[in-house]
């Protein structure tokens, strides 16, 4: 009983230690990290914004981002970053998630940006920006991501060959 408390502690201990606080399996939470990788990779970014007291933010994370077809995609042709938006009294578990530089602190979330390894904004049928606001399914966020990737090849396909 005691090796079994111990073993169950270091389990504890190493979720804790080793990045177990990733809201998204498998997505960065460093956005340095994310545009280093991005531009080595020759790739763009999709950024998963999301807050604690988001109702459809678990809604994405649990339905739409592990759909096999979509997260294979998302590996093969994106680097993924997720960064906490929560502000004020809604950032209770900020010390577990990475917060969100001002700039990318959006009103709605979920929300996802997609962007150049220099955090170039892909322009999205006249707007300034190529944000998705809101709760979509599986297949129309398929669409926007490769609209985003379509886009990002277009823009700034040649800059990083």
């Amino acid at each position: 009983m005691k090796k079994l408390v111990v073993f169950m502690i270091f389990i504890l201990f190493a979720n804790i230690s080793f990045g177990a606080n990733d809201i998204v399996d498998g997505w960065d939470t460093d956005l340095d990290q994310a545009k280093a990788d991005a531009k080595r990779l020759k790739k763009p970014i999709i950024l998963f914004l999301h807050s604690v007291s988001c109702f459809y933010c678990p809604k994405v994370i649990e339905n739409v981002l592990p759909n096999p077809k979509l997260a294979k995609f998302l590996k093969k042709n994106f680097v993924r970053l997720e960064l906490d938006t929560s502000t004020g009294s809604d950032s209770i578990e900020s010390e577990v998630t990475d917060q969100a530089p001002p700039r990318f602190i959006v009103s709605i979330t979920p929300a996802f940006v997609f962007m150049g390894p220099d955090e170039e904004k892909l322009a999205r049928n006249g707007k300034k920006h190529m944000i998705v606001y809101g709760y979509w399914g599986v297949e129309d966020t398929m669409k926007w991501v490769q609209d985003a990737l379509k886009r990002f090849k277009t823009l700034y396909g040649d800059k990083y060959k």
